[in-house]
């Protein structure tokens, strides 16, 4: 399958979006206009706007790429222009008793967010800028850039980040980061959590501090990893590295009948090469009826970066299993290397208003009979037209540089360095029938349990997570660790005012 063949067929079975109005949870009548323009409108910078749900230009700041099954009820949107904007709302929130729930990029999915009533939305949008510091070591990227963003500001001047991650560049920058933060570049220079100097970050009441290795490191430790409930970042300072040679992209797909042979095959190679160089992998099992009519198919594509990563070996295993489709695209600069993956802003991965839920595992290695027994119920849910644009993710990024951080460093769960696989049952469909909602979690729940490994305990990665993991699956198995951040969830935030996605405290 060639990669334009495969933007083309994600593109097909996205069009189950919806537009956000036909969702929108009508929300208790408050008086909110009359306190807004006396208490928090004059505190605002000029370039502040405050927008009610009920105003036409609302739309596409309620929007998710996760809604209708994602939708905070909000009673005022601030999009805020200044770290001043942000603390003055919160001030305005703690003051009114209002719940607020900052969004940038819009793609967070656990369905604790829909916690959140009659609150505010920060918007972080405005906040979007990114400046290369004159070393070229560093650079400064505002709260409300998205990956994309920070991708074209750097390559123009010859840099790249490893905080760009995923495969997705519509996302924002910090939100995933937060949560550790895989990517391209991982194998070279660690998670995108890895990557962050220091930050500024306004806090519960309102305040707010420098954050880094020698102010609040606490504060520092938490925020990588487990950043979501500590505060809102309004801009932070990364590690910027020289981009190297162009990247590769060979993709394959295979028809269902290859499945064990495919699985063995990633499983040869990831113990044959406990360093494969700059490479990473991402697969999907979808439905494309011109491979096969009957059965989702599984398509694998191969990111490289120059000649000095296992590329051609794998390439040599995968071909030996005769792919029903295969094509190579060469010489890519980095800055195009998401949008010729597919995954560009215009690409499938950036629609919103799909009503998507996942089920994320992770692992070490693929248990091939448990794969069988997942791909089944998948393809048996996705005979049913509803669920048709359904996928599943198959993921495994280059591990040298994430194992070369140690696990105490910071927050990130010591499960993200130890495995090497990431796999999402990500469940798609239109419309808001309480029936289908009910048939996609029980199918997803069905898939994700039955291919857990039995080789390690459950875990799952925070930035996947649906919503009703635990606490340890998501954060990190060990007391001392979940410790620590409630500790530090006292210290920082004893209210829980940021308590909405996968919050470590309850209540």
């Amino acid at each position: 399958m060639s990669i334009s063949r495969l933007v083309a067929l994600l593109l097909a079975n996205s069009a189950v979006a919806l537009t956000a109005t036909q969702h929108l949870t009508s929300q208790p009548r408050l008086d909110v206009e009359k306190t807004l323009v006396k208490h928090l409108a004059p505190r605002l910078s000029k370039d502040a706007t405050i927008v009610l749900p009920s105003s036409p230009i609302a739309g596409p700041l309620l929007e998710r790429a996760t809604s209708p099954r994602i939708s905070p009820g909000y009673a005022v949107i601030v999009e805020v222009a200044t770290e001043s904007d942000v603390q003055q709302t919160i001030k305005y929130a703690n003051r009114h008793g209002m719940p607020f729930l900052a969004v940038c990029g819009g793609h967070g999915a656990p369905s604790t967010l829909n916690r959140l009533k009659n609150g505010i939305q920060i918007n972080m949008r405005k906040m979007n800028n990114t400046r290369l510091h004159s070393d070229g070591q560093t650079a400064k990227v505002g709260g409300g850039t998205l990956q994309h963003e920070l991708t074209a500001a750097l390559f123009s001047h010859g840099k790249q980040t490893a905080t760009v991650t995923g495969s997705c560049e519509c996302i924002s920058v910090a939100g995933p980061l937060l949560g550790g933060g895989h990517g391209m570049l991982q194998a070279r220079h660690g998670l995108a959590a890895d990557n962050l100097v220091s930050a500024r970050v306004v806090l519960a009441d309102g305040s707010a501090v420098d954050v880094s290795a020698t102010e609040h490191p606490d504060l520092f430790w938490a925020l990588r990893g487990a950043g979501h409930n500590f505060g809102i970042v309004t801009s932070l300072e990364i590690k910027t590295y020289d981009v190297r040679a162009p990247w590769t992209i060979t993709t394959l797909s295979f028809t269902q009948d290859k499945l064990e042979a495919f699985f063995d095959t990633w499983n040869e190679l990831l113990d044959a090469y406990e360093d494969p160089g700059m490479l990473a992998l991402f697969g999907y099992i979808l439905r494309d009826a011109n491979l096969d009519s009957r059965h989702p198919v599984i398509t694998l594509q191969m990111f490289s970066e120059g000649n000095d990563s296992a590329l051609g070996d794998y390439t040599a295993a995968f071909r030996k299993l005769k792919p029903a489709a295969a094509s190579t695209v060469n010489n890519i600069p980095w800055g195009d290397l998401h949008k010729m993956g597919g995954f560009g802003v215009d690409g499938p991965p950036c629609k919103n208003n799909r009503n998507l839920i996942g089920f994320p595992n992770s692992f070490a290695r693929w248990d091939v009979a448990a794969m069988r027994e997942g791909f089944e119920l998948f393809s048996e849910l996705t005979a049913d037209p509803v669920f048709a644009a359904s996928l599943v993710l198959l993921e495994t990024y280059g591990n040298k540089g994430v194992r070369a951080v140690p696990e105490r460093d910071n927050a990130v769960a010591p499960e993200e360095r130890r495995y090497d696989i990431l796999m999402s049952a990500e469940m798609l469909w239109a419309g808001d029938d309480a029936a289908n909602v009910d048939k996609a979690a029980r199918y997803g729940q069905r898939i994700r349990e039955a291919t857990r490994s039995p080789f390690s305990p459950p875990h799952s990665y925070l930035n996947y997570a649906m919503g009703a993991e635990g606490l340890e699956e998501v954060y990190g198995r060990g007391e001392v660790r979940l410790a620590k951040l409630r500790l530090l969830k006292e210290v920082y935030d004893p209210r829980n005012r940021f308590g909405f996605y996968m919050p470590i405290q309850q209540g």
